[in-house]
């Protein structure tokens, strides 16, 4: 069940989001657990997490960036935080809003409310967020946000699985 209430973020912790490189922030996530993404980050960067990031400002912090490929993937991996049932949606929106990704944080939640397992998290998210700009040019579909096996078993078709972090905050 999405958390509807969230506490603000701190000023130290904006500040702090907005000056860290798309590797640092791929490095916490991968430490968050996003090692589905560690192919990405260069051999010269540790994966270290940062504990005093908030999870939903991480998430956001990797949707930003130029419509290029490094901001594909980390979109992808931006994704997979932001999918953490724990997370709280006030707090995405927050961060979304603060980093200017609120629509690429509404094209995710449109993907998830149609294919996600946890359809009322995505709902909850999408009645807060106020999205004008679209990209659905460059966003990732869905099949780059699941995990799906061709199959699941005899007689039984592909079986799809959202991505998410379940990081304890």
């Amino acid at each position: 069940m999405a958390v509807a209430t969230g506490i603000p973020f701190s000023a130290d912790a904006l500040a702090d989001s907005a000056a860290l490189s798309r590797e640092s922030l791929l490095s916490i996530a991968i430490a968050r657990g996003c090692r589905h993404y560690a192919p990405l980050l260069p051999d010269d960067v540790a994966v270290i997490d940062h504990p005093a990031l908030p999870h939903e400002m991480l998430g956001a912090a990797l949707l930003r960036g130029p419509a290029d490929a490094g901001t594909f993937q980390a979109i992808r991996c931006g994704a997979m935080v932001l999918s953490d049932l724990g997370n709280s949606v006030v707090r995405i929106r927050d961060a979304a809003n603060y980093f200017g990704v609120a629509h690429r944080v509404a094209h995710i939640a449109r993907l998830g409310l149609k294919f996600d397992t946890h359809p009322e998290f995505w709902a909850t998210l999408l009645d807060l967020i106020v999205a004008h700009a679209s990209e659905a040019e460059f966003l990732p579909g869905v099949s780059r946000f699941v995990s799906e096996t061709r199959m699941s078993g005899f007689g039984r078709g592909p079986a799809r699985e959202w991505l998410r972090t379940c990081h304890l905050q």
